[in-house]
Formats: C-alpha cells, structure tokens, sequence
C-alpha cells in the first residue's frame, strides 16, 4: 500500500498505523524508509501509531493528544521536556520516564538493594530488578554486584554471597527469597 501511494508522488502522504501487524525490525525498515523519503523529496508523511518509542525515535515532530487535553506539537524531545508525554500517558499502571525515555509499569516498591558494577549488565539488572518491584538504592544492605568477563552476578547480604550465572537465576534466587533484601 505504501508503494501504490507513493507511485502516486503525493505532496503529502497521509498513512494510518503503517507499521501494525508487523515485526519490530519491519517496523523500524518502514519508518527508516519513510523518514528518509521524507528528507529526500521534501514531500510531507503525514501517519497515526501507537508505537511511541519509534515515534519519538523516528519523527521529526509529533502532534500528541492527550485524552481531554490540548493537542501538543512539536519535536518528540521538545515534547518530552515541557512534560506533555508525561501529563498524555499519566495512569494508574503505566508513567513515561522522561529521563530514560521510556514508558515504566507503576511498582510498589517494597524491597531495596544496592547495585554496583559497571556496563550494560548494569541497566539490564536494574531493569529485572524494577519488574519485580525492587528498588535500587545506596542505602540498601544487600549488594549486587555486576561482574563481566565471565558475565556473572554477586548478591552479597550480610555474611551471605551467592553467585548466578544468568540475571534469570539472579531473579529467580530473589523471588525463592534465598537471601532476605
């Protein structure tokens, strides 16, 4: 359908959720293709998604509305800083985090750990670890360490050390609650 629109060589090409249906890296080939037609032929593509984190990877500006608000235009990270994602996507479960720039699930948190190490094993750990509802804090007694080369995770409680393999067994120990947080 986007061929046939485009063997039609629009000034303005208006698409409805282009990319449903359609695998992630199909997703992101098909607004890669579009942003780049865009730019080389200075025509207008004009589309509807729900698929923000590509929207705000690939759009140079974005009209949000939120329920009952005022429509919002401008460029996904002008959008992001005024707090306009934050106020149109603001529920009960779900919170834009302007800072990662990235959507989170509402947590209760009710346990904490301290978190050391460095690379991406890092933000992976704190991402598994947030899911289940574990906050990351300096002021924790129980450490996790992340290791790399081999990649390996160290909790450390107390006296107590346990080492895992996987950030799977990392999570799995914490929910059998082998070491206390």
């Amino acid at each position: 359908m986007v061929a046939r629109a485009l063997a039609q060589e629009p000034e303005v090409m208006i698409l409805d959720e282009v990319t449903a249906f359609l695998d992630l890296p199909r997703r992101v080939e098909i607004m890669q293709l579009l942003r780049k037609l865009a730019h080389q032929t200075g025509k207008a593509i004009l589309l509807s998604t729900h698929d923000m984190d590509l929207a705000l990877r690939s759009a140079d500006r974005l009209w949000l509305l939120p329920k009952g608000g005022d429509l919002q235009v401008g460029a996904p990270e002008d959008l992001v800083l005024n707090g306009a994602f934050e106020h149109a996507f603001a529920s009960e479960g779900v919170a834009f985090n302007r800072q990662s720039g990235a959507f989170q699930m509402h947590q209760d948190y009710q346990r904490m750990v301290q978190l050391a190490g460095h690379g991406e094993g890092m933000l992976w750990t704190r991402r598994a670890l947030e899911r289940d509802g574990i906050t990351v804090s300096e002021s924790a007694r129980t450490v996790i360490e992340v290791q790399s080369d081999p990649d390996r995770w160290v909790l450390r409680s107390g006296n107590h050390s346990q080492q895992f393999e996987t950030i799977y067994d990392l999570m799995s120990g914490i929910r059998r609650e082998e070491v206390t947080l």
